[in-house]
């Protein structure tokens, strides 16, 4: 009979849903357990091997397909890629600092290799591995039903050994992850023992004097701090720094970097591939090539450019490559509920997770304990009925004898005798031989061993003292069979390499070359301007020359600049690219002013320069510097310093503008030079460049011309020589240079109205030739660096 439909609020349905989805994932799926340290995949595939499967570390090897098929027909229905994918990384001994799986056959490698198909690979359990399962039999863990309810499954396996700690973990759930570093064995035994002895260690007593930090099974150099390590292990979170482990090794008057350890979870192969695009690029000019010489060990081998810096290549690898790499902590997995069938997830720091650990070793150790109690109770009670009836064997003989089945004589023994039908059950299925006068002897000896054995388990139970004495044998017997030497190296001393752009990048003399719509580009050489390629409409605006080690600077019309270093810019004979596809203009800015670090280019201020008016302000100016004029009439004058470095995409404010303003021209001085100024209404105004005041940052400058009305600055140029000076056009035509030796334009100050150029109409532009710089024949002298 079909059911009939029933109204619910989407909403409600659609939260509590996802919540039981969530909660799925977090607790069954992705998460570890504090305790065992393993995920449900991982218990289930180490649970199966161990249980049903028998392969333990001494039996022989089974295929993956079995292992796997096994794991999910009874306990894990969710794909067998998922189970095989889970059984391999326990089997890698680059993932696990202590492997769990012993896989035979191809189980993938530190390059990114997949592992075989499970039909081709076998596996069998580690020695370590039964160490979280040896006490699955005596009653030591609580069992649900599995998924189907045809078998019960364990809830946690009853681990001897901090599993969690030491191989670390990984995962990604609902609205929460984990990843756990590997730490050394050896070292959290030690901090388990320390925490029996001295249960109040806090974790600033143990980190750094127990353990020392995590230990990645790949090796390698942690670069954090014990004080940030301890503040990562109190915080549950943060970031360890791992840099790969190398050394110099030479070959005659060859030297090779070898690297011999790598970060955990990178990957070698495309570690290789990466460095190999910086060698192919020109960006790593002290390596000549690179190769992998790896076999059991990581070797791979970078060749040493004759004279090269093995510090300046290792820098910009550590830089650049996985070679320093970041883990991001997150302490976050499944601990203890009250419901002894569901853990519960949350954040823990390092002494939360060894007491966690400690606390479920007492449980299990006590309820190993209470079950060896009660089956050593049980024999010692069958030992006593055969006591019993050794007294009086005959009697026992007589009355077996004269009863009239199995059933009358269990009657008669217990009524004669005192015993109970258990006992008397195995009295009557004894076998004859074993009423001997030997036998009985090893009866009575095995009856005393059981009671002393009793007797001893039973002061354990009594005692948590001696069950904490208990655990701490086993824990130092755990570290004696499975310690091994610390892989990554904590508190190393660690080389400070310096780190400097310039010193990957092949000096080399070039021209950059910007066109006034703002294409760039550099060029080796040039014979004259108009043979540089241009589109059609645009003309050239700059021509420097420069280093590919210097820096260009671009200063726009919106008052910014944006530098990069001339390395950057397309080498081209063609068009080049739009400047704004390297910095993120706004709309309408454009390139006004064009500067390169180069010294052929830059003009220095120097105290008591002399101008062309003559004699000179006394100041202790001795910088680069340049200067800009708004259309609003404002100016500053402001160092280059600042401008240098390569900036971001935003570039740097030089000039805070108003509403609608906008820079018209940004010209390097070095305070000798006159300021030619003409204005849109037709005056011009000649004053000195030191008048401009200097500022430290952006600003909004000072009035270098006073306009009346609309009027606003046409542009501006800086006079040097007593013939410079300003070509403008009026809107009829006329051209008129603005320059010193005109008396109606004499040099006067800033800040006045000027003089008029004009008596009727405007100008309409000026013209400004590219600027071209070149560089002197002593200049020229030994172009290559």
């Amino acid at each position: 009979m079909p059911t009939q439909p029933i109204d619910v609020a989407l909403h409600k349905t659609t939260q509590e849903r996802y919540l039981n989805y969530a909660m799925s994932v977090i607790t069954s799926r992705a998460l570890p357990d504090v305790r065992d340290g393993l995920k449900p995949v991982q218990r289930r595939i180490l649970y199966a091997m161990y249980t049903n499967l028998r392969l333990t570390h001494d039996a022989r090897f089974r295929k993956s397909a079995a292992i796997v098929g096994e794991v999910m027909g009874k306990y894990h229905p969710h794909g067998d890629q998922s189970i095989y994918d889970a059984m391999v990384r326990m089997a890698q001994n680059f993932s696990l600092r202590y492997p769990l799986v012993d896989g035979h056959g191809n189980f993938g490698s530190v390059d990114g290799d997949s592992a075989a198909a499970m039909r081709y690979t076998e596996a069998r359990m580690m020695p370590l591995a039964s160490e979280l399962l040896d006490e699955i039999k005596k009653q030591t863990v609580p069992y649900r039903p599995n998924y189907d309810g045809t078998v019960q499954e364990p809830v946690v396996l009853p681990a001897q050994v901090p599993n969690l700690l030491i191989n670390g973990a990984t995962g990604i759930a609902v609205g929460m992850a984990t990843n756990i570093p590997p730490h050394h064995l050896g070292e959290v035994v030690d901090a388990l023992i320390a925490l029996i002895d001295s249960p109040s260690l806090t974790i600033d007593d143990i980190v750094g004097e127990i353990i020392q930090g995590p230990d990645f099974p790949t090796g390698g150099v942690l670069l954090n701090s014990r004080e940030e390590l301890r503040e990562i292990y109190h915080q549950g979170s943060g970031t360890l720094v791992t840099r790969a482990q190398w050394e110099v090794e030479r070959d005659g008057a060859r030297r090779f970097i070898v690297v011999t350890a790598i970060p955990y979870y990178v990957n070698k192969a495309t570690l290789i591939e990466k460095i190999a695009e910086h060698i192919i690029q020109g960006k790593l000019p002290q390596v000549v090539d690179v190769r992998d010489e790896s076999t059991a060990d990581v070797r791979v081998v970078l060749e040493l450019k004759r004279g090269a810096s093995a510090d300046v290549a290792m820098a910009y690898l550590f830089k650049h490559t996985p070679l320093e790499d970041r883990f991001h902590v997150n302490l976050t997995c499944l601990v203890p509920s009250e419901n002894p069938d569901v853990a519960q997830p949350a954040k823990v720091d390092l002494k939360m997770m060894l007491r966690y650990f400690l606390d479920f070793r007492m449980e299990v150790v006590t309820r190993r304990i209470e079950h060896e109690l009660a089956q050593l109770l049980r024999r010692i009670h069958i030992l006593e009925g055969f006591e019993a009836i050794f007294g009086d064997l005959d009697e026992a003989i007589r009355i077996i004898r004269a009863s009239e089945g199995k059933a009358d004589a269990a009657k008669k023994l217990m009524a004669y005798f005192g015993i109970d039908a258990e006992q008397t059950e195995a009295i009557l299925e004894t076998k004859l031989y074993r009423l001997a006068k030997l036998e009985i002897e090893l009866i009575r000896a095995e009856l005393a061993e059981k009671r002393a054995e009793a007797a001893r388990l039973q002061g354990l139970l009594g005692s948590e003292a001696r069950r904490w004495d208990l655990i701490r044998r086993e824990l130092v017997a755990i570290r004696g069979a499975y310690g091994d030497a610390r892989r990554t190296l904590v508190d190393a001393p660690v080389k400070e390499l310096e780190y400097s752009e310039e010193a990957y990048i092949i000096a080399e003399r070039c021209w950059m070359m910007v066109s006034r719509q703002g294409r760039i580009k550099r060029q080796k050489s040039y014979t004259d301007l108009s043979t540089i390629r241009v589109r059609e409409g645009d003309e050239m605006g700059w021509v420097l020359p420069g280093s590919t080690r210097d820096a260009v600077i671009f200063f726009t019309n919106m008052g910014r600049g944006y530098t990069m270093r001339i390395d950057d810019v397309p080498s081209t004979t063609g068009y080049g690219d739009p400047v704004q596809a390297s910095f993120d203009f706004a709309d309408g800015e454009r390139v006004v002013g064009v500067v390169t670090t180069d010294a052929r280019v830059l003009r220095k201020m120097t105290p008591d320069q002399p101008s062309l008016v003559g004699g000179g302000e006394e100041n202790d100016e001795d910088d680069v510097q340049l200067v800009g004029i708004a259309r609003s009439g404002q100016a500053v004058r402001f160092s280059l310093e600042s401008y240098t470095e390569p900036s971001t995409v935003k570039g740097r404010l030089f000039m805070r503008l108003g509403r609608g303003d906008e820079v018209v021209n940004v010209e390097n001085c070095d305070g000798s030079e006159l300021v030619a100024l003409a204005s849109r209404d037709g005056r011009a105004l000649m004053f000195p460049v030191r008048e401009i005041s200097h500022v430290k940052g952006p600003a909004k400058g000072v009035r270098a011309i006073t306009l009346e009305g609309k009027d606003q600055v046409l542009d501006f140029t800086l006079c040097r020589e007593r013939l410079d000076g300003l070509e403008v056009e009026t809107n009829r035509g006329a051209r008129e240079i603005i320059r010193a030796t005109k008396a109606q334009y004499a040099p006067s100050s800033r800040g006045n109205k000027g003089k008029l150029v004009i008596q009727r109409g405007h100008l309409i532009r000026a013209h400004r030739p590219p600027v071209e710089i070149i560089p002197g024949d002593e200049d020229e002298a030994g172009e290559e660096e």
